[in-house]
């Protein structure tokens, strides 16, 4: 009786199918490629853009002022940068490729970084990341949906909340002052005053 010859191991296969897809987003994301971008993502982190657009279109300035303050930068340069007929008929992806093609996934930061160490534990894999070559203290975590490697792009959203509360600490300001000075950083004070009533 013959000897089965070797196969690489579940979990062997598993390592490699998620540092191929950190790879692929990077690459992606990179490129401005929003359309692939947005097949990469979980489908919460998919949720997260159509909770932007419901924000957009409904939510009036006292509403949105007690949401986290990435979420308010997120909806308010949605209503100055994309025609509210577009906000409406977007789809989903439609909004992931305008929020790529704006800078607001970070390419920078990506850019930087290389796939380290991979975990996998059933249907979650998680890859530590390195800066320049250097660990980061960083990790991404990707999610198996139907059978593909997905990102979860929900931690670096929560990253992002955390470093602007750091500048809060750090400048000894409100919430709302450094929403503020960030918004009139791009936008003028016409198109902020039109960008805080709801998109309808």
């Amino acid at each position: 009786m013959s000897t089965p010859s070797p196969t690489l191991s579940g979990s062997a296969a598993d390592k490699a199918a998620v540092t191929e897809a950190f790879s692929s987003y990077r690459e992606a994301l990179l490129a401005k490629d929003g359309k692939t971008v947005a097949a990469l993502l979980t489908a919460e982190s998919l949720e997260y853009f159509a909770a932007t657009r419901k924000l957009a279109l409904t939510a009036p300035e006292s509403y949105l002022r007690r949401a986290r303050m990435s979420d308010q930068l997120a909806v308010i340069f949605l209503r100055a940068t994309v025609p509210v007929e577009h906000i409406r008929g977007w789809s989903t992806t439609q909004l992931v490729i305008h929020a790529v093609q704006r800078g607001q996934l970070n390419a920078a930061a990506v850019e930087r970084m290389s796939a380290g160490p991979v975990e996998v534990a059933g249907d979650i894999g998680t890859v530590s990341m390195t800066l320049d070559g250097k660990e980061s203290g960083v990790s991404l975590t990707f999610y198996r949906e139907s059978g593909q490697w997905k990102f979860r792009l929900i931690p670096l959203l929560e990253a992002a909340e955390n470093a602007l509360r750091a500048r809060v600490e750090e400048q000894h300001i409100t919430e709302r002052r450094l929403v503020d000075q960030s918004l009139a950083a791009t936008l003028s004070p016409e198109e902020l005053r039109a960008a805080w009533l709801p998109a309808g």
